[in-house]
This record gives C-alpha cells, structure tokens and sequence, in this order.
C-alpha cells in the first residue's frame, strides 16, 4: 500500500469530519470561528463559514443528507447547515442551554432522525430533525 500525507491550511482545528457521501470531501471546526470544507486534492478550503464569534468545537456531516451537516458553538449553540438551502449561513441555530455554556461535541444517529450534543457542564441532549433534514432529498 501507499499512504501519503497531504498537508491542509487549518487553523488550529477542534474537528473533523469527512463526508459519509463524498470520499474527498471533509470539515474542520476552528479556533477561529469558522466552519471550512476541504477537497482531499487541495490543499486549501473550498469554502470558509463564519457563523459565529468565538470557536466552532464539533462538526459532523448527516449520514442522510449529503449537504447537511451540524456544528457546535463555544457560545452554547447548536448549528445546523443545508447547503441546498444556503452556501453561507446555517439553516438553524438552536441555543443548546440556557446558560450559554460551550458545546463540544454534536453525532448524527446514522439510523433515525436525531443527533446529539455534549455541553461544558456534562449535559447530553437529543434532539429530534425535522423531516427535511433528515430525510433523503432526490437528486442531492
């Protein structure tokens, strides 16, 4: 076998995520505050999200929908993303406590139609997709 290296621009990443659809395509969550989509065959980001101020901890594209993916917030944000719908911000944006309290983690459950996130203070929340998120779209 061959392995090679390729190294990407990142800017100290929290996440990554490749996508369960596209075998080149993968996501970084930032120190910076942004959201970037890479390409295996570039060494820089095809496209640069900055939804919030402050750090982005969690990515994870949908197991469903291929332009679908979620992302978590240092501010206590939950994002959701539908790249269908808009190439520059988040379809959703769900405050996921109260308090504000960073949010690092977010998985999709690749067999229904939830995801989960894991707060600063230990809290797991499920939340349940609307069918539009969660349900394959024709020709995506």
């Amino acid at each position: 076998k061959q392995w090679y290296q390729r190294r990407v621009a990142i800017t100290a990443g929290y996440d990554v995520d490749f996508s369960p659809a596209h075998r080149n395509l993968f996501l970084t969550a930032s120190t910076d505050g942004t959201i970037r989509l890479y390409s295996t065959l570039q060494p820089k980001p095809f496209q640069v999200l900055e939804p919030v101020s402050g750090y982005i901890f969690g990515v994870q594209w949908s197991p469903v929908r291929p332009l679908v993916f979620a992302a978590t917030t240092a501010l206590g944000s939950l994002l959701i993303y539908d790249l269908k719908k808009s190439r520059v911000g988040p379809v959703l944006q769900i405050p996921a406590n109260q308090t504000k309290s960073p949010v690092y983690s977010v998985a999709f459950n690749p067999k229904s139609d939830t995801l989960v996130t894991g707060d600063s203070k230990g809290t797991v929340k499920v939340w349940k997709l609307s069918q539009g998120l969660s349900s394959q779209i024709r020709g995506e």
